[in-house]
């Protein structure tokens, strides 16, 4: 089917290529001259006579009427797709290690394809597989082995890059051709690992429509549902006495860990990973250098600040001007009564600063484990009923891993779903995105005019005697 996104101009260019016609038929002679005797009584007359003729060049007149011909049909921007036959589907299906969550991957899997596969097993789509790349699968590829296949195969182990899959949308819905309608799903366990800075301008230029986001993952890490059994349900001791660990064993259970509070160190199970010390407790550092990962506060450091911390200063001289710990522009723990002013020791990474700048939390490794020290009282004033407690619990739990950290792995909030998700329609009229799978074939009438053009001049400025 073709169509003109402005038809106007070829019947302008169709005038246009009447006037080198009439301007080849119109030729001018000048008069016969006759030697008369009185011809010397007579002034010189400058004007010829015109008249209708055989155009003289034919080749020339040809080539300037095709010009202008062709010149209009490039301006009318004509395109060729076939007949529309219903709304076509693009499915974007995280492969990455979200996914490994309980059976995200199953669900994800067989919800790709009932969208692609009909129930006669012809695909009415295309498909993009993608973690930190993307792999664009076109509709003649796609057949129920092919999910079996990625069923089978299962997830990486590489985090996901929604980038990567915005990025792959237009290939994927201008490859198509056929359909008079595109809609766009993405099935991912939307973690934050796969948020980056600058999605939203990313989003809004990716698709015009709405993406939809059916929910495939069957839990998630603030539901007290792990992430991974082998990585994230791991066994965790607070250590405190007289009623502390009251908000901190539910804020460490609510991002996944199995925590419990004791009342001394000998009570810390052989299993924990991690140790929490709200309370002095005696020398944790084997603990750590074990494998385990030591967070202490103030009130777990104690009066003399032991010397295996990754921070120097005294934890006895406290300032009220506490304020709020800062661990990224995106988390802010509010409510901090009391501080220490600490410096961090060489190799020492700083997890939070304070509203002035200075270190407030700051974590390094010792032996196979790490060590965290926070500058502040974790269970006192506000700071442990302030909805971020949990993250920057699992960001100080989480402190020395390099790879894949529990926050990246969070569920992603819900401001950033409905930047993915977008405002326009569900299903995008093909046409109002260029025309999906369309060909256009504007550029290459422009480049005939161009080469007409200048076959054109080559013609006109010739030197007669070639003719």
């Amino acid at each position: 089917m073709l169509t003109l996104g402005a038809p106007l101009f070829l019947l302008a260019g169709a005038l246009a290529a009447l006037i080198p016609l009439a301007l080849h038929l119109i030729r001018r002679r000048p008069p016969t001259r006759s030697p008369l005797p009185t011809a010397r009584f007579l002034s010189e007359d400058a004007r010829s006579s015109i008249r209708v003729s055989r155009p003289t060049d034919r080749l020339l007149m040809a080539l300037r009427i095709l010009l202008l011909l062709l010149a209009g049909a490039a301006l009318a921007r004509p395109s060729w797709a076939p007949a529309p036959r219903g709304t076509r589907e693009v499915v974007l299906l995280d492969r990455g290690a979200a996914m490994r969550d309980s059976d995200a991957w199953r669900r994800g899997v067989e919800e790709a394809r009932r969208t692609l596969i009909a129930r006669d097993g012809s695909a009415r789509g295309d498909l993009v597989v993608f973690d930190t790349s993307a792999v664009h699968l076109p509709q003649r590829r796609l057949t129920g082995a092919t999910f079996d296949s990625l069923a089978a195969a299962g997830p990486t182990a590489n985090p996901a890059s929604y980038a990567a899959a915005l990025r792959a949308i237009d290939p994927a819905v201008r490859g198509p051709r056929g359909a008079d309608s595109v809609r766009v799903t993405m099935l991912s366990a939307l973690r934050r690992g796969g948020w980056r800075p600058g999605m939203a301008a990313l989003r809004q230029a990716a698709w015009p429509g709405a993406i939809r986001l059916p929910n495939v993952a069957s839990s998630s890490p603030l539901d007290g549902a792990p992430i991974s059994q082998a990585e994230t349900r791991q066994s965790a001791a607070v250590i405190a006495s007289g009623g502390a660990g009251r908000f901190v064993v539910p804020a460490l259970e609510a991002t996944g860990w199995t925590a419990r509070a004791v009342d001394r160190l000998p009570a810390v199970p052989s299993d924990a990973r991690l140790i929490v010390a709200i309370r002095p407790a005696g020398d944790l550092r084997a603990l750590a250098q074990a494998g385990a990962t030591v967070v202490l506060d103030l009130g777990g450091a104690g009066s003399s600040m032991p010397r295996w911390l990754p921070v120097q200063g005294s934890a006895t001289r406290q300032r009220s001007d506490a304020g709020d710990l800062w661990f990224g522009p995106d988390l802010q723990l509010p409510g901090a009564t009391v501080r220490a002013d600490i410096r961090p020791k060489r190799g020492a990474t700083v997890l939070a600063a304070w509203d002035d700048g200075r270190p407030a939390v700051v974590a390094a490794r010792l032996g196979k484990g790490c060590v965290v020290f926070a500058g502040t009282r974790l269970e006192d004033g506000a700071l442990p009923l302030s909805p971020s407690f949990p993250r920057a619990l699992e960001r100080m739990a989480r402190a020395c891993d390099g790879a894949r950290t529990a926050d990246a792995m969070m569920p992603l909030d819900a401001g950033a779903r409905a930047i993915l998700a977008g405002r326009g329609a569900a299903v995008v009229n093909a046409a109002a995105d260029g025309g999906a799978g369309a060909v256009a074939f504007g550029r290459w009438l422009m480049a005939g005019a161009l080469l007409v053009a200048i076959a054109e001049t080559i013609l006109a400025y010739r030197p007669r005697g070639a003719a």
